[in-house]
């Protein structure tokens, strides 16, 4: 939806009583959308009281939302210049100076509304926003201080930052230099292009280091230079050369080789490499103390758990504090991050898949299918997530779905499923969302469910349960459910209708679901893709292939879309997404039909973009709710990419 203007506000400061009735007609005109016609009582009151900053701030939001943001903006900045730390002084002019298709601009002054307000939500997510859609071109030392504060909190997802602090990393003249000649050519060529340099020889940036530690890095000149840089590394130590590089890459590297699950092309020369740095060990001298060196660019290559010490690796980690520390203590090294990350994670996901209980068989051949893929490949393999305060059911869907005919929403205490729950992301969020809410999780894959039972475990998420099943079985079980989720779960079934019948047979009189499917015009540019590979052999040959293949896109094509997805950047992900053992594509008029066939009302779409919603409105004015399946498949005919992300669907009993 898009957003609509905030009411200006009465003066704060000295003056409250000045021409009371002309600022209140100022509100009067605002809220009937008399823009200007408020704008020209603001300006009147300022020649008389010109040292109010609420009516410079008032006088700029009436003039955005009448269209005329140039003359906004010097408002704000008046506003700003009288109240140095008027917060929504500095959150209007960043809206404004964005509008103006001015990011950089306005980065300063979402940082600034922050810092000012570190505990307001509404403001960190504005400036995070921000920061991931700034295309930086020069240092910005107000970007870096808020990335570095960001990372160091644990109540948000790093991934959201990752990007940020890599294109502001990659303003460095240097560093682009580096990374552009490394991409030249990659992944098919065997030497990166001219001008490249080993990440090793630059100073290890802790932005960077703590992208690469935290999260995935979505950029494929940052991946080709840590595939040239790892080999090189590795051929180094081999030939018995001393490594010079800061202490701080070696692990970072090592965690990202983690978090991407090894997705990386390894060449000839990489395994003939890794054999020698194997059968050169000394073992005894490694039992007493491993070489670290040898072990994090191994880590690079292989999982740690494979390395030939790695009992004593094991040994080490066993005696670590189970819990990272806390930020305000003294930072562990990144080495015992690795450790834990390694040795002691897995452990516990081991020691809890023991009790998870079973809820129904999975008897049916393409669910066998598909729960031996996440068996081998749980997916996502995630590290962090958004936390804030709950808030009820009822709530959410007004925010959500603001203009929808929602009904009446009984939400005090609201039981969840999340039919194909993963490793736990998505159930952890809702679990976390929702004031009071039970949840229950179910998955067909036991290795990935104790993924998130220890996530949920870690954060201290209690509201939530775990129990493998499966979603064509769970007519089985006596459980009702005030709202259902199903994210990217029944397009995988050989009958996406057949499981959603299932689960609406487990909703309770008036319950609600919130489902997601994927789009056929969306995923339509990676059919070709996924033809030119190989249905069967190695995993790892498959990924290579695929990942080739989209390498290879020529500039514009849409299946290029998928190198700005942290999917496209783990083996898991490209599993997922373009190697899954079962995969249905949908369109509008399907689901309309589907919603007919099950008794279902169509309650809106959750849209990441309001622009969407703006679209549709020109072509229907009067459905503000943008109810019409059919006119939605007008929008996406002339825009095939807008549902990328899925068809994120919102219903319930008709």
């Amino acid at each position: 939806m898009a957003r609509q203007p905030r009411a200006p506000i009465p003066p704060t400061s000295g003056g409250i009583g000045v021409a009371l009735g002309a600022l209140q007609q100022a509100g009067a005109h605002f809220r009937a959308g008399r823009y200007l016609a408020a704008a020209e009582i603001y300006r009147d009151v300022i020649r008389k009281r010109p040292k109010l900053p609420d009516l410079h701030n008032n006088l700029g939001i009436a003039l955005k939302a009448a269209g005329h943001v140039s003359d906004a903006i010097p408002c704000f900045r008046r506003a700003i210049r009288l109240k140095p730390d008027y917060v929504a002084a500095h959150a209007n002019l960043a809206s404004a100076l964005e509008v103006q298709g001015r990011p950089v601009d306005a980065i300063e002054h979402r940082v600034d509304a922050w810092r000012l307000d570190p505990e307001n939500l509404e403001q960190r997510d504005a400036l995070i926003s921000s920061l991931r859609r700034c295309p930086f071109q020069k240092p910005n030392a107000a970007a870096r201080s808020a990335l570095s504060g960001l990372f160091e909190r644990t109540d948000l997802d790093r991934q959201l930052l990752a990007g940020a602090a890599i294109r502001l990393w990659r303003t460095i003249p240097a560093v682009e230099k580096a990374l552009a000649a490394a991409a030249k050519g990659y992944p098919a060529a065997t030497e990166p292009g001219r001008g490249f340099q080993p990440l090793g020889t630059f100073l290890a940036d802790p932005l960077i280091v703590a992208a690469l530690s935290w999260a995935v890095a979505v950029d494929p000149d940052l991946e080709a230079s840590i595939v040239f840089t790892r080999r090189e590394l590795l051929k180094t130590l081999v030939a018995g050369d001393r490594l010079r590089i800061d202490d701080d890459w070696l692990p970072a590297l090592a965690l990202q080789a983690r978090i991407t699950e090894w997705v990386w092309p390894e060449r000839e020369i990489d395994t003939l490499n890794l054999g020698k740095l194997d059968a050169g060990i000394d073992r005894i001298a490694e039992e007493k103390e491993p070489n670290r060196t040898r072990v994090l660019v191994r880590a690079m290559f292989r999982p740690l758990e494979t390395d030939p010490v790695a009992a004593v690796l094991r040994t080490r980690a066993s005696k670590l504090p189970y819990a990272e520390t806390v930020p305000e203590d003294e930072p562990e090294s990144l080495w015992v991050t690795l450790l834990r990350r390694s040795f002691l994670h897995p452990h516990t996901e081991a020691t809890l898949a023991e009790d998870i209980r079973n809820l129904t068989p999975i008897a049916d051949d393409t669910s066998a299918r598909v729960r031996s893929q996440y068996e081998e490949s749980p997916y996502p393999r995630w590290l962090s997530v958004d936390r804030r305060p709950p808030r009820s059911l009822e709530e959410h869907l007004s925010r959500v779905l603001p203009s929808s005919p929602i009904g009446p929403v009984d939400s005090l205490a609201p039981r969840i499923l999340i039919a194909g729950c993963g490793t736990g992301r998505h159930a952890i969020q809702t679990a976390l969302r929702y004031q009071g809410s039970d949840v229950t999780a179910i998955d067909l894959s036991r290795r990935s469910l104790s993924y998130g039972k220890r996530m949920a475990q870690d954060l201290g998420v209690r509201n939530i349960a775990f129990y493998q099943g499966d979603i064509l079985a769970l007519d089985r079980i006596p459980n009702r459910f005030d709202l259902i989720e199903s994210s990217g779960v029944l397009h995988h079934l050989a009958d996406p209708v057949a499981g959603w019948r299932k689960l609406q047979g487990l909703l309770r009189p008036d319950g609600l679901m919130r489902l997601a499917f994927y789009s056929r015009r969306a995923r339509a540019p990676f059919d070709d893709i996924r033809a030119s590979v190989p249905s069967h052999g190695a995993l790892k040959e498959r990924v290579d292939g695929i990942r080739r293949a989209v390498f290879a896109l020529p500039e514009g094509h849409p299946g290029r879309a998928l190198l700005r997805t942290a999917d496209f950047y783990a083996t898991s992900g490209v599993r997922d997404a373009l190697l899954h053992e079962q995969e249905s594509t949908v369109d509008l008029p399907w689901l309309e039909t589907a919603l007919d066939l099950l008794g279902l009302r169509f309650l809106g779409f959750e849209l990441p973009d309001p622009a969407w919603l703006v679209e549709y409105r020109r072509r229907k004015p009067e459905d503000a709710a943008g109810l019409d399946l059919r006119a939605w498949d007008s929008v996406e005919t002339e825009h095939p990419s807008m549902f990328l992300g899925m068809y994120q669907v919102w219903v319930r009993a008709a």
